[in-house]
C-alpha cells in the first residue's frame, strides 16, 4: 500500500489497517454473518500475490445487506432522501448537528424539508467520493473532463466537501483521484464487463492494444495500468483484454454466471482461435501471435521478462479453441484524499491541526490510507476499520 501509495500515505494508517484486516474479515462472518467464497482467492492490481475473498454474491453488498439487518434488529432506522445540507458548528467550533432535507428527491436543490437534527455525542461523516462531479473533479484534476464515464452511482457529488472546507476541516490529496483500467465502454458506470478484465484477463490471459502488443503488467496498480491504456488511447489504438477457457475456472469459481452474462449482454465475445480476435479487432495477426507465443513461454518459465507479472500457479498456457475478448476504457473510480483524521478517526481543523469535536469520519470521505493509488480491495476493508473505529469513538464521546 505504501509503494502504490508513493509514500503519501499515513503509515501509522496503512499499518493499522493491514493489522486488522483479519479481526474485521473475522467480525463480518461472526458478528454480521456475511458468507465468503471459500474457493476463491484472486489477486487485485498491486499486489504482489492473491489475497483478496470474495463475497458469495460477488459485490460489497453481500456486506452492505447483512449490515442493514444487523442495524434493524438493534432498532436503527437507516433514513433514505435525506441530504446534508451543513454542519454546525457552535462559537466555539464544537459540532452541535446537522441541517438536513428531508424527503429530498435527487438530484432536485432544494427538494425536501428542512430539518435540523442535534447530535447528542457526535457526528460520523461517511459520504464517500465525488466521481460524478465533473465541475468539482475537473476543478481537481483538469484532465479528468466530462467525456470520461465514471463507475459510481449518480449521488457520487461533492456537496459535503464543499461543506467541511467551508467550517474549516483539514483536506489534503483532494486532486489524487483514480480511474480504472478495466471497464467496458460497451457499458455506463460500473457494469459488469470489468470482472473479465480483471478476474480473467488480468490475472491468467493478456492485455494487448491493437497493435497486437502488450503494453503494461496486468497486475500493475490501476494508474499504471489506466495511464498505460490511456497512452494506448492517444497513440490511436484500443485496450483489448484476452483469456481461454482454460484458463477461467478461477473466474467461473469466484463469479459463477457471470461468463454466460457477459457473452449474453453482448459485452464480451467468444473466438475459436486467436487468428479470429486479430480479425475481428483489426490487429496484426502476426504481432498478435508473437506476443501470445513470448507469454506462454514466460507462463511455462513462471517469469514474465517483460513486465515481471505475477505468474499464478494455476495459470496454463494461452491456446485451444476457446478465446474470449472485451474492449477495456478507463472510467473515474475513487478519490484518495480527503478530511485530515487522527487514529480515532476525528476530524482535524484546518487551521490550529486539532480535532474538532464531535466530528469523525472514515472511508473515501478521508484521506491518509491510500495515498497516490488505492489498491483493488482495500476500500472495503478500509471503511470496515476506520469506520468501526469512528463509531466506536463516537461512543465513548462525552
Amino acid at each position: 500500500m505504501l509503494v502504490a501509495g508513493l509514500y503519501m500515505n499515513n503509515p501509522e494508517k496503512v499499518k493499522l489497517v493491514a493489522d486488522s484486516a483479519l479481526s474485521n474479515y473475522e467480525w463480518t462472518v461472526k458478528e454480521l454473518g456475511v458468507e465468503y467464497n471459500p474457493d476463491a482467492i484472486g489477486q487485485e492490481g498491486g499486489h504482489s500475490v492473491p489475497r483478496y475473498v470474495f463475497t458469495k454474491n460477488g459485490s460489497g453488498s453481500g456486506i452492505v445487506s447483512k449490515e442493514l439487518e444487523k442495524v434493524a434488529k438493534l432498532g436503527v432506522k437507516v433514513e433514505t432522501r435525506t441530504y446534508v445540507e451543513h454542519v454546525i458548528r457552535d462559537e466555539k467550533g464544537a459540532v452541535l448537528g446537522l441541517q438536513i432535507r428531508k424527503g429530498y428527491r435527487f438530484p432536485k436543490a432544494g427538494s425536501g424539508r428542512v430539518q435540523f437534527i442535534r447530535a447528542k455525542k457526535g457526528v460520523v461523516l461517511c459520504y464517500g467520493g465525488f466521481s460524478r462531479d465533473v465541475a468539482y473533479r475537473t476543478m481537481q484534476d483538469p484532465k479528468l473532463a466530462a467525456n470520461l464515464d465514471s463507475t459510481n452511482q449518480p449521488g457520487a457529488t461533492a456537496e459535503l466537501w464543499r461543506e467541511t472546507s467551508r467550517i474549516g476541516c483539514a483536506q489534503v490529496q483532494n486532486d489524487w483521484i483514480q480511474c480504472t483500467p478495466w471497464n467496458n465502454p460497451k457499458e455506463k458506470g460500473m457494469g459488469i464487463g470489468w470482472t473479465f478484465s480483471q478476474s480473467g484477463a488480468a490475472e491468467y490471459g493478456l492485455w494487448v492494444s491493437t497493435s497486437g502488443k502488450r503494453f503494461v503488467n496486468e497486475l500493475a496498480n490501476r494508474k499504471v495500468r489506466a495511464d498505460a491504456i490511456m497512452v494506448e488511447h492517444t497513440n490511436g489504438f484500443k485496450a483489448v483484454a484476452i483469456c481461454t477457457a482454460a484458463n477461467l475456472k478461477a473466474f467461473k469459481e469466484a463469479r459463477p454466471g457471470m461468463l454466460e452474462k457477459l457473452l449474453e449482454g453482448g459485452m464480451m465475445k467468444q473466438y475459436k482461435s486467436l487468428k479470429d480476435i486479430a480479425a475481428d479487432w483489426k490487429i496484426p495477426a502476426d504481432q498478435l501471435a508473437k506476443t501470445v507465443d513470448e507469454f506462454n513461454k514466460a507462463v511455462k518459465a513462471k517469469n514474465d521478462p517483460l513486465f515481471g507479472r505475477y505468474i499464478n500457479n494455476e495459470q496454463v498456457p494461452l491456446e485451444g479453441d476457446a478465446w474470449y475478448a472485451c474492449e477495456m476504457s478507463p472510467k473515474v473510480h475513487h478519490c484518495m484524499g480527503g478530511l485530515v483524521t487522527d487514529m480515532q478517526c476525528r476530524v482535524l481543523d484546518v487551521v490550529d491541526n486539532k480535532p474538532v469535536k464531535g466530528l469523525y469520519a472514515a472511508g473515501e470521505s478521508t484521506s491518509g490510507v491510500h495515498g497516490a493509488v488505492r489498491l483493488g480491495s482495500c476500500a472495503i476493508l478500509d471503511c470496515l476499520v476506520n469506520g468501526r473505529i469512528a463509531g466506536q469513538s463516537a461512543a465513548k464521546a462525552l
